[in-house]
């Protein structure tokens, strides 16, 4: 599959990170910021890409950087803010917290989003909205939740139609890591030694 034309990827990088206690996108790991591991798995699929941050030290990635429109709306602000300066109508949504999703995942989820608002992966049962791909036209239906205050992302899918793409370990680029979040130094910790041990 490759870079797609019609689709943006939309890295949501404006949280608090206050389990963190630092801007998580931009701490070490590897030997790079841990965006800079999600930068990779997308700019073989994406031509474009956008970063939603309210850090300007997130312009060193090279890609255009836009702050919520939206402020303290946690993630769903990041999405209705990358939506609406998206310029394509399929968009892929990945959180920056997420180091180890891989290229041939992401395409898994872009093949199988057809016919729906949101197409979302199932990991272990659990939907992982951080990681799917949104069509533009959830922009005003998720603004009309924003101003209403209903900020969680999981509450908020049922207002559209969404589509569960099944991940499980029958498939050739599955790891049981794929979904891992990083939001603490503990989890930061774990993340290096995984590494290391590969």
């Amino acid at each position: 599959m490759r870079c797609q034309k019609n689709i943006t990827a939309i890295i949501l990088a404006g949280g608090k990170s206050s389990r963190m206690g630092t801007d998580k996108g931009l701490v070490n790991l590897n030997g790079k910021a841990m965006i800079a591991n999600v930068l990779a798995s997308v700019r073989y699929i994406a031509n474009n890409i956008i970063i939603i941050a309210n850090n300007y030290k997130y312009n060193q990635f090279g890609y255009i950087v836009y702050g919520d429109i939206l402020k303290d709306c946690g993630p769903m602000g990041g999405i209705y803010s990358g939506l609406t300066y998206s310029t394509t109508e399929n968009n892929l949504v990945i959180s920056c917290d997420i180091p180890f999703i891989s290229t041939e995942l992401l395409e898994y989820i872009i093949k199988n989003s057809n016919d729906c608002d949101i197409a979302v992966p199932v990991h272990n049962e659990k939907l992982e909205p951080l990681c799917a791909i949104y069509s533009k036209k959830c922009v005003q239906k998720l603004k009309y939740l924003l101003l209403k205050k209903e900020l969680k992302m999981h509450d908020a899918l049922s207002n559209f139609h969404v589509k569960p793409i099944v991940i499980s370990p029958q498939q050739n680029f599955y790891s049981e890591k794929l979904f891992q979040n990083i939001n603490s130094k503990n989890e930061l910790k774990r993340a290096k030694e995984i590494i290391n041990e590969n």
